[in-house]
């Protein structure tokens, strides 16, 4: 997430705090309609750390109303001041919110277009279970939009900080108001449903950063709750004392604002009466003493650096109360640290100096220094690598090697193995959680590290299997890896990843890592084994394309059908519109040459025994004595159709107008062929139209905006990118109060994805699969796929597309239909090997 501490735009640090406390201000004379929260809803101070918001306040999605969102965003900004070519302000900005399928974080979300902030922030809280007041607060402390009189784009593209870590870029795929506000709030549900997966939990102590800067050192914070637990994984660090003094302002190099801002702003917007402070709520004395356990043990001497160096009794340049200070050279006896700061013992008092003006290097064996803790210098410490096991019951590891001392000691047990990091005479040092301690060499032994590898990843046909070696001691020179089923390995794979196909299905794969050890030969160990699973795979198939379709139309309609639909089989301008038109009609969609029936084509016509032909085309692609020829092979009682066009754009327009009316229509580039074929099994399904367009087009012709007019449509589906469709046609539609969503990616392959992804998002059991390099065969499995309520995914010819792979994962299929020959759907796909 995008924390406070840094935000990627031109404000300076200055600028951040004076808004911070112009907000709070604002905040503490504005009223709100909703009820506020109680007092046990927030705590009175979040000094401790482990308790900032309740669960039941964060949780609750009906918090508040869009009227009363609008509300509370007019009594922010009295005056929007944005200039031209800038966003408005929060209370004013509008956008279209594209309809969001229910999933496992969030319910479903009805698209809106040209809605308010105030109602897009209502209905995702409420789909999402996360309160509006919440949300309200996040666009807040991450960018300051709530308050804001003329925000940025760059504050509008990262609203809630969501996919935009501190280390780098934000994604791409999460910029906008509109899915910074949806990702953000499902992202709350994220962390709730998937623990495991991520740092912090509730009913534990949590190590927590004060700040990025390794440095500033950690502490230990038992957090109560999830809602706190959810702040902590958004902005992991934790409001050191400095920034808490602060109120509002600045602390020091190891504070951070992120979560103490979220608290300043909540209680003050929504909670009033939850703080006593009579400055920022989350605001506390400038000489607050930390708690013991955010103090970090240090023992030792150090010397004074600077000319004078002031001495305060808490950790922050705020306490100025019993100041004294130290000249340069001055010996001070350190306890402990925080943050930037070291505590020393001077007068039988505990004070506080800052760290960077000591030199805490101690001279000297820990014997005759006086002090049973001291550390020796790093001079006097022998460079040790390896690992060393425990060879006793138990052994007290020490924070010097010294068994007088005895402050932080820990207790290690037999068996166990830890890294050696050095050694001091017969003390080895050892890396123990994190920590450097020392135990006697008597009672450790040199450890042989050959851990057995493990293998990540899903155990599926079409996903990839990755093997972890593990910590190795001595360190390998280079591991060699066999993948191997049932015991016999398998050929080619030899590398660290593994592709399962649906040969493994139902087999046992393990991994065996040989690890090369400089002088001693090599090991070899095997991982535990995994089961794989694969998919049923069948092929319709036939010689060439003509031949491909007819055995999709055997396998569609074994029985006969009334309908025929004849397309050329030369190019896929005339015929791309037609597939969801024959699905419709529930018809059979066979190809043709110019001025020839096929013979496997005329056979499957006599099979067919249709009423009615209708041709797709004009008489360029089937001649004007394609009619006879049907009606010699089918009879004279036939009738046969023809819907043509001047190009291919009349054609579309008139196939869609054999719909009558149609809520939904998909549009899809006539350039190319993949967008539209991938749309048509869904829109076939679903009985809509696919109308081509000119997609770079700026606007749409006026008879394609006829068209819809006459079909009666409110909904349109643009299938393709804005390279396919233009951002122009998406607005224009939008201005003629048609409900607009887009499904696009990088290339067919992405688009496609993205739109089986949403209209099959409750999973499918079967799939129908097609070559995305050419048309005929995808055109006739488009028929196949909307006929049985499938999605058609295409896919490369060598091999099974990742997006392919995934969607059967994620869909939970567990069949897959090929359409055409090994030629263009070649054996890795009906493997299922991933490319």
């Amino acid at each position: 997430m995008l924390h406070t501490l840094d935000r990627r735009r031109a404000t300076s640090l200055k600028a951040v705090v004076a808004a911070v406390a112009i907000a709070l201000i604002a905040g503490m004379m504005s009223l709100l309609s909703p009820a506020p929260a109680q007092a046990a809803d927030l705590p009175g101070s979040i000094l401790e750390g482990g308790f900032i918001i309740s669960d039941a306040e964060f949780f609750d999605g009906d918090a508040m109303t869009a009227a009363q969102i609008q509300t509370f965003l007019n009594g922010k900004v009295a005056t929007c001041k944005a200039t031209s070519g800038n966003p408005t302000c929060l209370k004013s900005f509008k956008g279209n919110l594209p309809a969001k399928a229910a999933d496992r974080y969030c319910k479903a979300v009805a698209a809106r277009s040209n809605t308010t902030a105030a109602q897009i922030i209502a209905d995702v809280g409420k789909a999402c279970g996360i309160s509006q007041k919440v949300i309200l607060v996040m666009l807040q402390k991450e960018q300051g939009l709530v308050t804001s009189t003329a925000p940025s784009a760059w504050n509008y593209r990262a609203a809630m900080g969501q996919s935009c870590p501190d280390t780098a870029p934000c994604s791409e795929a999460a910029a906008g108001f509109v899915n910074q506000v949806y990702l953000g709030a499902r992202q709350q549900q994220v962390y709730v449903l998937n623990p495991n997966s991520f740092n912090y939990k509730p009913g534990q102590v949590n190590t927590i950063k004060w700040h990025p800067s390794s440095s500033c050192g950690t502490s230990k914070v038992y957090i109560q709750n999830q809602a706190t637990a959810n702040l902590y994984i958004y902005t992991p660090y934790r409001p050191n004392i400095a920034a808490l003094a602060a109120g509002s302002g600045t602390g020091d190099k190891c504070s951070t604002y992120g979560n103490r801002n979220f608290y300043n702003f909540y209680v003050s917007w929504f909670a009033p009466d939850a703080s006593s402070s009579t400055g920022a709520p989350a605001q506390i004395a400038a000489c607050t003493v930390p708690a013991a356990n955010d103090i970090a043990a240090r023992s030792g001497t150090a010397k004074v650096t600077a000319a004078s160096l002031n001495v305060r009794t808490a950790p922050t340049e705020k306490c100025t109360t019993g100041m004294t200070s130290l000249s340069k050279g001055a010996t001070v006896t350190t306890t402990g640290t925080y943050g930037m700061w070291t505590r020393i013992s001077s007068g039988g008092k505990q004070l506080w100096v800052a760290s960077e003006y000591l030199d805490v290097a101690v001279t000297g064996t820990p014997a005759g220094s006086g002090n049973a803790c001291a550390v020796p210098t790093s001079a006097a410490i022998a460079a040790s690598t390896g690992y060393a096991a425990v060879t006793t019951g138990t052994l007290n590891a020490r924070k010097a090697p010294s068994t007088a001392c005895e402050t932080g000691k820990t207790q290690i047990t037999q068996g166990s193995v830890y890294e050696r990091t050095g050694t001091y005479g017969e003390w080895w040092r050892l890396m123990i959680n994190g920590s450097s301690f020392w135990a006697h060499s008597d009672y450790l032994s040199d450890a042989v590290l050959t851990p057995e590898p493990t293998v990540s990843g899903t155990a599926v046909a079409g996903q990839i299997l990755t093997a972890k070696t593990g910590t190795w001691w001595p360190k390998p020179s280079s591991f060699a890896y066999q993948w191997k089923r049932d015991g016999q390995a398998i050929k080619g794979a030899t590398s660290a990843t593994y592709r399962v196909t649906n040969d493994d299905a139902g087999r046992k794969v393990t991994l065996t890592a040989t690890a090369k050890i400089t002088g001693q030969g090599s090991v070899a160990k095997t991982s535990a084994a995994v089961t794989a699973t694969g998919y049923t795979s069948t092929r319709v198939a036939g010689a060439d394309r003509y031949e491909t379709a007819v055995q999709v139309s055997k396998a569609a309609y074994p029985t006969g059908a009334k309908t025929v639909y004849l397309a050329t089989g030369a190019d896929f301008a005339d015929a791309l519109a037609v597939a969801p038109l024959a699905a419709t009609k529930d018809a059979s969609l066979l190809l043709a040459q110019l001025s020839q029936l096929p013979a496997s084509t005329s056979a499957e016509l006599k099979r067919l025994a249709p009423a009615k032909v209708v041709l797709v085309g004009g008489t360029g692609v089937l001649d004007s004595k394609m009619a006879d020829r049907l009606k010699s092979l089918l009879g004279s009682s036939l009738a046969v159709e023809r819907l043509a066009g001047a190009d291919r754009y009349e054609t579309a327009r008139k196939v869609a107008a054999a719909y009558g009316t149609a809520t939904t229509v998909y549009l899809a580039t006539g350039f190319q062929y993949a967008d539209a074929l991938g749309a048509a099994a869904v829109a076939g399904a679903n009985g809509s139209p696919v109308v081509l367009v000119q997609g770079t087009s700026s606007t749409l012709d006026t008879a394609t905006l006829s068209l819809l007019g006459s079909l009666k449509a409110t909904k349109a589906v643009i299938v393709g990118g804005e390279g396919a469709v233009s951002k122009g046609i998406a607005s224009q539609l939008s201005g003629r109060k048609l409900s607009v969503t887009r499904y696009g990616g990088l290339d067919r392959y992405a688009t496609n994805a993205s739109l089986n992804s949403a209209a099959f998002s409750g999973g499918v059991k079967s799939v129908v699969v097609a070559t995305g390099t050419d048309f005929p065969d995808a055109l006739a499995g488009s028929v196949l796929a909307a006929g049985s309520g499938s999605p058609l995914i295409v896919s490369s010819s060598t091999c099974a597309s990742p997006q392919l792979a995934d969607f059967l994962l994620k869909a939970k299929s567990t069949s897959v239909t090929l359409v055409g020959g090994t030629g263009v759907l070649g054996p890795q796909v009906a493997r299922l090997q991933r490319c």
